[in-house]
């Protein structure tokens, strides 16, 4: 015990500092020998505020920059793309769900009710994601459901509305919100509980 408390008034030094500085004799009248030092390490272990001061973090994982550039022949034939949309609705949450027809991106926006201004916050995003990688929505398949809608996208976003047959759905987009339920409702039951909060 004694041991510890000299390597404590020391300001904590390493075992072999400690060592070193006893037999060098620098501490006068100092009565702990070596043999003290290792019965200390053999009973106590090693230090915990020792560890806890002197230990640095384990070096994180080594990021890796995965931006990919599309190749310049998909920009040069496919700028102008057509996307499908649809709402969706999961464990009353909703979302307004697109895919395109060219490079079959898909995208799930939540949103908080299905009137207009959502779906055109929603739209909006999507719409910049498009812009920013280069790519310009010319025609938005959809069905009835969004015929409220459709003047102001033709005036306020300059696409084309391409609407099914009436009671119809957009098979694209019904597609896409098939496969996105059925993975959301397989995560749901590989949770531990058994009401899933939105």
């Amino acid at each position: 015990m004694e041991a510890r408390s000299v390597m404590h008034i020391l300001n904590a030094p390493s075992t072999k500092s400690l060592k070193y500085t006893i037999r060098s004799g620098v501490i006068k009248n100092c009565h702990i020998t070596k043999e003290a030092i290792n019965h200390a390490e053999a009973i106590f272990g090693p230090d915990a505020s020792t560890l806890k001061g002197k230990s640095t973090r384990p070096t994180p994982k080594k990021t890796y920059d995965d931006f990919f550039s599309p190749p310049e022949e998909l920009y040069q034939h496919n700028r102008s793309i057509t996307v499908c949309i649809d709402h969706m609705e999961i464990e009353n949450a909703k979302f307004l769900t697109c895919i395109d027809t060219t490079v079959r991106y898909c995208s799930c926006i939540p949103m908080q009710n299905l009137k207009t201004d959502p779906v055109f916050e929603a739209l909006d995003k999507i719409f910049c994601r498009y812009n920013k990688a280069g790519f310009q929505v010319k025609i938005i398949k959809c069905d009835w459901a969004f015929i409220p809608l459709t003047d102001d996208m033709l005036d306020d976003m300059g696409v084309t509305i391409d609407l099914t047959a009436a009671g119809d759905h957009e098979s694209t987009a019904e597609r896409d919100n098939r496969t996105l339920k059925e993975r959301v409702r397989v995560a749901l039951a590989r949770l531990p509980y058994k009401v899933a909060p939105k």
